[in-house]
């Protein structure tokens, strides 16, 4: 399904000036693994974003089929409380995620659009997602499955919670909102201008807007192969909870991933996540490199010699290039000539 007069695909992210180097990543990805049959259009939502990031921005989209388009909601989001501050909200939570809820309205051009985090890395043969049919439905997403796990213990909170305020029984169908295909256009017509963005800041939900979404999107959910979204397992607790067909699913998908959403433990953080060269791949083409380095070196120092020890032995196993060895110099020099 396209737009109506469309030769665009529809790409939607949603950040902040923390978000920007990360987003960079995605975006260096994005580019690196598109063709020339389609033309793509990046739309970044925002309220805070500098200029100059902006326009950083912009020099790494140098393909002729790909735009990007920075669109400030900030008159959009005025006096509304998110429920992202204070002692008991995590630090991976921001407002903007609930921007992606004015989706619909700000993008009526669109028919479907694609909503990424921006702690994801496109692999290539990823732009087939726009190929998925949704009619009579409002999106496709991925099962949440190192969250849903939780719920298969008897007397699961997390499942009562669902049940209770969600209206979700089979917890199977809960989706990870961080990939989402969106069928704009049903939206439209199922949903009044800000009403999910109304209902999101009604409460505090438990995954704030994920719920949301969840709860109204029911029943009108495509559910895809966790190829589309692809999390690391967060622990052997998780690992455990599910069945031994699930994890043969889930190691066939991680043979075939398309994307890599970093939603458990963060490459730019930890070294030895999964799929953590994905992420670096394209970390080190982005005008961002130094600051995720130094962000990765500050980090790993705290570790001593064992950091020293394991990137050497990376080096001899030649898992670590001549060119990212540069770049790390280069890093680290700026980082202590300060």
């Amino acid at each position: 399904m396209k737009s109506k007069e469309q030769e665009n695909y529809c790409i939607i992210v949603a950040i902040n000036e923390k978000y920007v180097p990360f987003f960079s990543v995605l975006l260096e990805s994005i580019v690196d693994n598109v063709d020339d049959s389609g033309k793509y259009e990046i739309v970044v939502l925002y309220s805070q974003l500098e200029d100059k990031n902006q326009k950083m921005l912009k020099v790494i989209v140098n393909r002729n089929n790909i735009r990007i388009r920075f669109l400030n909601v900030t008159r959009r989001i005025e006096g509304q409380n998110f429920f992202v501050s204070g002692e008991k909200q995590k630090a991976y939570l921001s407002k903007e995620a609930y921007f992606r809820l004015l989706a619909p309205e700000l993008l009526p051009e669109y028919q479907t659009a694609l909503y990424l985090d921006s702690d994801i890395v496109v692999r290539a043969g990823w732009t087939d997602i726009f190929k998925i049919n949704l009619d009579g439905y409002l999106l496709a997403a991925v099962p949440d499955i190192w969250d849903n796990w939780k719920c298969l213990f008897k007397h699961s909170q997390l499942a009562e919670y669902r049940k209770k305020e969600l209206n979700i029984v089979n917890n199977r169908e809960y989706f990870n909102s961080g990939v989402m295909l969106l069928n704009l256009e049903e939206m439209r017509r199922v949903f009044k201008n800000e009403e999910l963005l109304k209902l999101a800041v009604a409460k505090e939900w438990k995954k704030h807007d994920q719920d949301v979404m969840n709860m109204v999107c029911k029943g009108k959910v495509h559910f895809l192969s966790y190829k589309w979204n692809l999390i690391e397992c967060p622990d052997k607790e998780a690992l455990s909870a599910v069945s031994q067909e699930e994890r043969r699913t889930i190691w066939e998908c991680q043979e075939n991933r398309l994307i890599v959403h970093f939603a458990s433990r963060k490459p730019w953080l930890i070294r030895g996540v999964q799929n953590e060269a994905d992420f670096w791949q394209y970390a080190i083409k982005s005008p961002y490199f130094d600051s995720l380095f130094s962000l990765f070196v500050e980090e790993q120092m705290q570790q001593g010699k064992y950091f020293e020890q394991t990137v050497f032995k990376s080096i001899r196993n030649g898992k670590i290039g001549v060119k990212f060895i540069l770049k790390c110099i280069s890093a680290w020099m700026k980082k202590f000539s300060v």
